[in-house]
């Protein structure tokens, strides 16, 4: 028996070790498959918020958002709702399959909006804008009441809806209906759709906004030329070539040495240019510039130019 003692053990030994290694295979193949749901489950929820971006418009946005996330997430039923002056006013709702309960459900909820404040978990969702699973019995007075009495909720995972930084709307998910226990998985879900809704929700607000103000300044730019077509229609009255009346007294108003100044003003040379040509400093050719300006009321030297050529009717410096 002595002898044959090593051989039990190692019999046994071999049996454990064929036992690890299935185990761990078995985890393995768990992790895998774990990592399989997850990876799919995240990509199905990106398409969900990508045909959302596609929409456009933010009402259509809303009337299919429940929709998506519903049909590309493992929850029977989707809550929608506008948080408004402190409370919660349901928009939408979505089931699998859909039913007339849920609508009812949905009149029953806006009949009467729900305060969103301490202590419900959706007043710290609004507060920190974080999603959170909720387990109805676990917390007790701080799951919204009504919610969980009308939609018979035994968990949900709540997550808050922001645009520009603040919480305006909270979705609401479940698997009453099949009873099956949410998860983290169902959390991540939720929280990745619910911040691609309002990064597409935001997007489709600004594009409306800025159709909204491209169709007002096309507006004011036909109003304006049909103005400025009247104006010259107007003004024609007064002649085809109708220009403001000659002034030879600009021309005594400048010193010859301003004149000077201002023929090379005409000629685009700068400041440096013309005190060269001048043998004066820079300085003073500013002194000469801002002289010029003042006198013939100009308010750039090109405008100085164009006032004194026009006021003496020579259409050029002489």
């Amino acid at each position: 028996m002595s002898a044959g003692t090593p051989t039990r053990q190692h019999r046994v030994a071999e049996d454990v070790e064929r036992t690890l290694i299935e185990l761990l295979a078995l985890e393995r193949e768990l992790v895998e498959l774990e990592y399989v749901r997850r990876s799919d489950a995240l990509e199905r929820v990106r398409d969900a918020v990508r045909r959302l971006g596609e929409i456009g418009s933010p009402e259509g946005i809303l009337e299919r958002a429940a929709e998506e996330l519903g049909r590309n997430s493992h929850c029977d039923r989707v809550l929608i709702s506008e948080v408004a002056a402190g409370t919660l006013e349901p928009l939408a709702i979505w089931s699998a399959p859909a039913d007339a309960p849920a609508e009812a459900a949905l009149t029953e909820l806006r009949a009467s909006p729900i305060r969103v404040e301490y202590p419900l978990v959706e007043d710290e969702v609004v507060g920190r804008q974080r999603a959170q699973l909720v387990d109805v019995s676990a917390s007790r007075s701080r799951a919204a009441g009504r919610l969980v009495d009308v939609l018979s909720w035994n968990d949900y995972v709540v997550a808050p809806l922001t645009v520009q930084g603040k919480t305006v709307g909270l979705l609401h998910a479940d698997a009453t209906a099949s009873g099956r226990a949410l998860d983290p998985l169902d959390l991540e879900v939720v929280s990745l759709f619910s911040e691609g809704f309002g990064g597409v929700f935001e997007r489709a607000v600004l594009r409306e906004t800025l159709q909204l103000h491209h169709r007002e300044l096309q507006s004011a730019v036909k109003w304006m030329s049909g103005r400025l077509g009247q104006l010259a229609a107007d003004g024609s009255d007064f002649g085809p070539h109708a220009q403001p009346a000659s002034d030879p007294r600009l021309a005594d108003a400048l010193t010859a040495r301003e004149l000077e100044v201002l023929r090379l003003l005409a000629r685009g040379q700068t400041n440096l240019a013309i005190a060269n040509a001048l043998v004066v400093r820079e300085g003073t050719v500013k002194y000469h510039v801002k002289n010029i300006l003042r006198k013939l009321g100009a308010t750039s030297r090109a405008d100085a130019v164009s006032r004194y050529a026009r006021a003496t009717g020579s259409g050029e410096l002489q």
